[in-house]
């Protein structure tokens, strides 16, 4: 008896251990996701040519492994470093890269490089950043760089996408946040501050020279105001002259007379009269 108990205990002692150490499990391979399968022994050691998708895939931990890759857009925020332009202007560049990975160049990306995607970001995809602004900096004037900076960056995606394109990765945006050196920067402000003083000044010119033409204006105006008012009495003098001929003032005489003789006369043959109170 004690012996089938031994047994019995032999027995669910080896399936504990077999259900505890079996190299069977299973990956969930999420949506936005790419899993890859590579075999670890045998003659066809290394990556299948099998892409697979979302879901649960069962395998053997002591013959395969599952290597995930998001196709999803990732945002890679690398570390400040310096460029040197043409005239050997060091500038420091800190540049955040945004991309996402072809689908179907996944097993592709693995056989090259064998590592992670964030090892791949850290060392293929940086250095490839680093080249880009390399090269195209050494095009560059430092100047250049300022007054073109579209053109500028331009370039540098242009290289990228040729670069990151044809390894399966797709370039979806780059943020450069270049920054100048700190003379180049003072005379940049130098620059753009004597650039508003011009300015203001020729601002400052032609509203005094508007407000002048203004006055001027307003001066002739008035003047001309003046003197057709002046003419205008002037005229209307002349016409009243005109109009007051003797036979006219002796009627006006005539009627302004009150029936009255004059109390005194001032001598003979004359008709001025002045009253005496």
């Amino acid at each position: 008896m004690s012996r089938k108990i031994i047994r019995y205990v032999l027995i669910f002692v080896a399936f504990l251990a077999f259900i505890i150490i079996q190299p069977f499990t299973y990956e969930n391979i999420d949506a936005g996701n790419v899993g890859i399968k590579i075999n670890l022994y045998g003659t066809n050691r290394g990556v299948d040519n099998i892409t697979i998708v979302t879901g649960r895939v069962w395998y053997n931990t002591w013959t395969t492994k599952i290597i995930e890759f998001p196709t999803f857009t990732q945002s890679v925020d690398y570390d400040p470093f310096v460029v040197t332009t043409k005239d050997a202007a060091e500038f420091k560049v800190d540049p955040k890269l945004n991309y996402h990975v072809n689908p179907a160049m996944v097993p592709q990306i693995y056989r090259q490089y064998r590592k992670t995607l964030t090892e791949i970001e850290q060392q293929f995809m940086r250095n490839s950043i680093y080249d880009a602004y390399r090269i195209v900096a050494n095009s560059f004037s430092s100047d250049s760089v300022m007054s073109n900076r579209e053109k500028f960056e331009d370039r540098i995606q242009t290289v990228l996408i040729s670069k990151l394109g044809k390894d399966g990765f797709i370039y979806d945006q780059l943020t450069s946040a270049i920054t100048p050196p700190e003379s180049l920067r003072q005379m940049i402000d130098e620059k753009n501050a004597s650039i508003q003083a011009r300015l203001k000044a020729e601002n400052q010119a032609k509203q005094a020279d508007a407000e002048a033409k203004v006055k001027v204006a307003t001066a002739t105006g008035e003047a001309q105001a003046l003197l057709v008012r002046a003419k205008s009495e002037a005229e209307a003098n002349r016409l009243r002259q005109a109009s007051l001929t003797p036979m006219l003032i002796q009627q006006e005489w005539i009627k302004k007379w009150d029936g009255k003789l004059p109390t005194t006369q001032t001598g003979a043959g004359t008709s001025f009269m002045m009253p005496i109170k």
